[in-house]
């Protein structure tokens, strides 16, 4: 199971968003994963994460136009079986 660490910037403005997820990702750790509810496609948080070898996955949100997804590359199999609806 991994824990999710969760930020709505649905209504947030920049660049408070990036600040924000900026802030969550330092004190990720594996295992855990981060949600983010946004209304649009935070490309410069894309850059960070590649840079720091972060996976991420932009999909339909519920709450807002979009979800995005980042995670450890070693948490993808635990990753992959949550987009499926699997424990």
């Amino acid at each position: 199971m991994l824990d999710e660490k969760f930020l709505d910037a649905s209504n947030m403005e920049a660049p408070v968003p990036f600040e924000q997820a900026l802030l969550l990702l330092a004190e990720l750790q594996p295992g855990e994963y981060l949600r983010m509810a946004h209304r649009m496609i935070p490309w410069p948080l894309f850059e960070y994460c590649n840079e720091r070898k972060l996976e991420y996955r932009v999909q339909p949100g519920e709450t807002a136009k979009y979800n995005i997804l980042i995670w450890y590359k070693q948490d993808t199999d635990r990753i992959s079986r949550l987009f499926r609806g699997e424990s």
